[in-house]
């Protein structure tokens, strides 16, 4: 259970200066009181929507977890509109409240989401006040950013106001418009240096990127800008030492607004409503585009977070870690070499690798996942996967949710706290992708070592699968007391499946769910895979030869990537008693009943309307609860019930309403052997409202009272 309340925080790109100063104020005024957070974050989050990092989104499925008491969007972050769809949709789910951070962005708001910002008029207004009041300046130029978004004009909104205020004549033809990032800049600074607009005293640049691209086209003509004329910058995004002269800019109070946003938060979940609250006000930095000078304190933290930066840029480039975990020949090996490069996260408290179950094949992600403590190791954790507590500790804390994904493959996710909330960087997206790029290689290399490791010496074992041949099995008959031994085959060759050859993934991957489902179903006898399309189990104290055979199909029903792949009519089930009969006859006797079924299946596909009615026979056994509903099944075929009757007993030799008795008890068969659940609940999930109607219509179609049936499979 909880240990305290946790709050989500849904964010994008989290390295970024903006998002982390936010999430330092949330994460301070969390701990303050006693809150857990967990912060969702893709890593590349490109504005234009790219393939290759689709699938980094995913990691925003974390939002269906129902641990959440509240949740936080860093709205302004998410700059991608698909990725705002993917967040939309998740969040509309949701009835705990949601704080959003940013500016409300058309398209991307909900009526439950409640806004705290910062005040952009009020900041440039702050801005302006500081040349006029501080440097007796009066011809001031503004560079704002897209002239369709609301935000550029809101800014120059505070310019204005700032000049009325001072009794300043407000002038349309010093109002300039970009587009937020550097081109901008050095478009607006060849202006000047052309002649065609003439120098003011000052340019307010309304973010940091405008300005730096100004600041260096001026740089690149050897004009020092000090001479020309001041520059003030907004944002303050600590990248003044990789330009010259030192900006001086604006900071906006992000940290102050993510305290906000958690005391809101907190108070909502506490009392009910949102308090009212004043926009936090910022504080300029003063550089040498003006002349108030560089101040010691703000340049030893510009060099103090350009030394770190480089330090742990070094400590990256002539790490070892990838060419170490692409010798790993296990997920023991692999954890091991991760813990040996723990220096390259920078003052990493907490780190966790999170793998679905079945990361390493290509059939749906299992409801599971595996936690491995990449710190100080210990067992792995197994959780469901919408469990993000599970790897929370006991005291209040932060973590970061982080996609691992190769391609289109989600692996899980990444889970870190650090010792300082300021230090998720950049250099974590190249220790993300090649702790990926590793996992990959790892699954490719064990794929390729699993099946060298099938080609068994003595001949007995199947190459794909691993399990028996037909010259293992042969040997384990010839071997076994035939006294009540049952010889039971699976067919999984029907219709011509097999043209898509091994070289198609899905097909091995077909087959080799349907090997795990003939396992299920053999438990401690043999199994094998005696040719390409058909498996046999020798099954002992069972004689219903036509009981093994059902539970067999049962089983292999609920296999989804095979049934996915080649369908409900791609296989057949038989079943012979052996009576004391050599292995060649056994086999011989058995593969008749098989050949029999397989030409009764063949004369369906030749019927008009066999692919209309499959598709109707796969949604009865994918959904059995629907077939007491006429009405709901009927609706699924275009004609008349009585048609559909005639056409269904024509084609399949039995009737439509047996076929939706079959498809519950074959249900019924699977969640009694391979589940826990109750009788009631398993009767519930076929579609029975009766427990006792049930329990009589099991016995009546499989000739076994349920608890017999469990007794049996126990």
């Amino acid at each position: 259970m909880k240990k305290r309340l946790i709050f989500g925080v849904v964010a994008a790109s989290v390295a970024d200066i903006e998002q982390r100063e936010i999430l330092s104020g949330i994460i301070e005024k969390a701990q303050e009181l006693n809150i857990d957070i967990a912060i969702m974050s893709n890593v590349y989050n490109p504005s234009e929507t790219a393939d290759v990092y689709k699938t980094e989104n995913i990691i925003y499925r974390l939002i269906r977890s129902d641990e959440y008491d509240g949740i936080i969007l860093i709205s302004e972050a998410i700059i991608n509109l698909d990725v705002q769809k993917v967040i939309l949709n998740e969040l509309r789910e949701k009835t705990v409240p949601i704080i959003a951070v940013g500016t409300e962005i058309e398209g991307f708001t909900l009526p439950s989401f409640h806004y705290v910002n910062t005040d952009d008029e009020s900041d440039i207004e702050d801005i302006c006040d500081h040349l006029i009041d501080v440097h007796g300046m009066t011809d001031i130029h503004i560079l704002s950013g897209n002239f369709e978004r609301a935000v550029s004009h809101k800014r120059v909104s505070g310019y204005r106001r700032s000049l009325e205020k001072h009794g300043i004549a407000f002038d349309e033809s010093k109002v300039f418009f970009g587009n937020f990032w550097l081109n901008t800049g050095r478009e607006h600074a060849k202006r000047y240096i052309s002649g065609e607009i003439p120098y003011p005293q000052a340019l307010v640049c309304c973010n940091d990127y405008m300005a730096y691209g100004l600041l260096d086209e001026f740089i690149e003509n050897c004009i020092d800008i000090r001479e020309k004329m001041a520059v003030i910058g907004y944002e303050y995004i600590r990248e003044r030492g990789s330009h010259t002269p030192m900006l001086t800019t604006y900071q906006r109070n992000r940290r102050a607004l993510g305290i906000i946003a958690a005391e809101l938060l907190a108070k909502k979940i506490e009392c009910g409503y949102y308090e009212d609250h004043l926009p936090p006000r910022g504080r300029i930095i003063a550089g040498d585009t003006c002349s108030c000078g560089a101040k010691i304190e703000d340049i030893r933290a510009d060099i103090k977070a350009a030394q770190l930066n480089h330090t742990y840029d070094y400590l990256n480039q002539f790490s070892q870690l990838e060419h170490r975990l692409m010798e790993c020949r296990s997920m023991l090996e692999f954890v091991a070499e991760c813990r040996v490069a723990e220096y390259r996260i920078r003052d990493v408290d907490k780190l966790y690798m999170c793998l679905y179950e079945n990361w390493y094949d290509a059939s749906e992600n299992s409801a599971n996942m595996v936690s491995y403590d990449l710190l100080s190791g210990g067992e792995p954790l197994v959780f469901n996967k919408n469990r993000i507590s599970a790897v929370f500790r006991n005291e209040a804390a932060y973590y970061y949710f982080c996609p691992l994904f190769f391609l289109e493959r989600e692996l899980g996710y990444v889970v870190m706290s650090f010792k300082d909330a300021y230090t998720f960087g950049h250099i974590l997206r190249n220790w993300l992708k090649t702790i990926s790029n590793a996992l990959e290689f790892l699954r490719m290399k064990n794929d390729i070592q699993f099946y060298l490791q099938c080609q068994d010496l003595t001949g007995k074992r199947d190459q794909l699968t691993g399990m028996l041949n037909e010259n293992g099995i042969r040997k384990e008959y010839s071997s076994a007391d035939r006294a009540g031994l049952c010889f039971v085959a699976l067919k999984i060759g029907l219709s011509g499946i097999y043209n898509y050859g091994l070289a198609d993934n899905r097909h091995i991957y077909a087959v080799l769910d349907a090997a795990e489902a003939v396992k299920q179903f053999s438990g401690d006898n043999a199994c094998g895979k005696i040719n390409e399309d058909t498996f046999v189990c020798l099954i002992r104290d069972i004689p219903d030869t036509d009981l093994l055979a059902k539970q067999l199909a049962a089983l292999l029903l609920h296999h989804s990537t095979y049934m996915k792949k080649y369908g409900l009519d791609s296989f057949v089930c038989a079943a012979v008693p052996c009576d004391g009969a050599d292995y060649a006859q056994t086999k011989e006797k058995c593969f008749a009943k098989i050949a029999e079924m397989t030409e009764r299946y063949s004369a369906r596909r030749t019927q008009p309307h066999y692919k209309k009615l499959n598709e109707l026979r796969t949604m009865l056994y994918n959904e059995p609860q629907i077939t007491f509903d006429s009405q709901e099944v009927y609706s699924r075929f275009n004609g008349s019930d009585g048609y559909l009757r005639t056409i269904f007993r024509k084609c399949y030799g039995f009737t439509l309403h047996d076929d939706c008795t079959n498809a519950r008890i074959t249900a019924a068969r699977y969640h009694l052997t391979m589940t826990k659940l109750s009788n009631a609940e398993i009767a519930e999930k076929c579609g029975y409202k009766d427990l006792k109607y049930f329990m009589r219509q099991f016995r009546r179609e499989s000739g076994y009272t349920v608890p017999d049936y469990r007794r049996i499979w126990g």
